[in-house]
């Protein structure tokens, strides 16, 4: 029977036709590479290569034998992989970008929270709305809305549904609203500029309705920036009733829904992180953040 040795020796020969460049990939000796191909050729009881001017080249068995060799090869790496990650540890440096959208109400407490279920782990966090799209190898980051184009790999972990909310205050002002038609008469905060000039509204039992979206007294980029300008009484806005939710469980009625069962267009939340083999911290961050996203609505 033959080894692996044996198998890489035939398949680094079949890549360079050489046994002295193989031989020096490999670290070897060509005595001993011509060995492990005469030792593998007895085994498979048929000669694999054969030489044509100063180059090795497969005969039709070594053709043949080649996608076998090279998927043993990949089997015997990934074997080896999945071991050595048994003796792993969750320990060393990560870093992680997160939308300003999801800072507060979400990511705060989970930060420390991984932290303590993996004290061996360092973590830097940045946040805003913008991240680069060139993540090095212990890098991840969380976006809301459509991501842009990048070679990163993207996974949505969760969708936050948004609605049009106001304060007590500011609605004793302007009185209750009762269709998306009365919102022209309201001041509005917006959160970033809207290209389309529209906002559209769904009704589950009156469809959908689009409107002109209302002068902006004020505008921001950050969520929490706009949450508290609502809860200031400057005007009406789209929030997310996820992250409105929570602010009421430490604000009760500092906010109201304005429009009953209306919503506003979802926002997915995606993962973005390297494609390739990833270590075990890398794993053990997206993992976490992929089952903490469940909680979005």
């Amino acid at each position: 029977m033959y080894d692996l040795n044996e198998v890489k020796t035939f398949v680094s020969v079949m890549e360079t036709g050489s046994l002295k460049i193989s031989a020096q990939k490999l670290g070897v000796s060509k005595s001993t590479l011509s060995r492990r191909i005469s030792h593998l050729e007895s085994a498979l009881n048929q000669p694999l290569l054969r030489r044509q001017a100063n180059r090795l080249i497969a005969n039709e068995a070594g053709i043949k034998f080649l996608p076998f060799a090279e998927r043993m090869l990949k089997t015997a790496t990934e074997g080896q992989k999945a071991v050595e990650e048994l003796k792993e540890e969750v320990s060393g440096e990560l870093t992680l970008y997160v939308h300003d959208t999801l800072v507060r109400g979400w990511f705060s407490g989970l930060m420390f929270s991984f932290l303590d279920l993996y004290p061996s782990i360092n973590m830097e966090v940045k946040t805003g709305n913008g991240f680069p799209q060139a993540l090095v190898e212990n890098d991840v980051s969380i976006w809301v809305g459509e991501p842009k184009e990048s070679a990163l790999r993207t996974e949505k972990i969760g969708s936050l549904s948004n609605s049009v909310y106001a304060s007590p205050g500011y609605l004793e002002k302007v009185g209750p609203l009762h269709h998306p038609s009365e919102l022209n008469r309201c001041a509005w905060v917006d959160l970033l500029k809207n290209e389309k000039e529209e906002v559209h509204l769904h009704h589950p039992h009156e469809g959908s309705m689009s409107f002109r979206l209302p002068q902006s007294r004020l505008v921001v980029d950050q969520h929490t920036l706009q949450s508290d300008a609502v809860v200031r009484d400057k005007g009406i806005g789209i929030l997310s009733n996820f992250l409105v939710d929570k602010r009421l469980e430490h604000h009760p009625g500092c906010l109201v829904k304005c429009l009953d069962e209306w919503q506003a267009e979802p926002l997915a939340v995606y993962l973005q992180y390297p494609f390739g083999h990833l270590p075990k911290k890398l794993r053990a961050l997206i993992d976490y953040l992929k089952a903490e996203g469940q909680q979005f609505y």
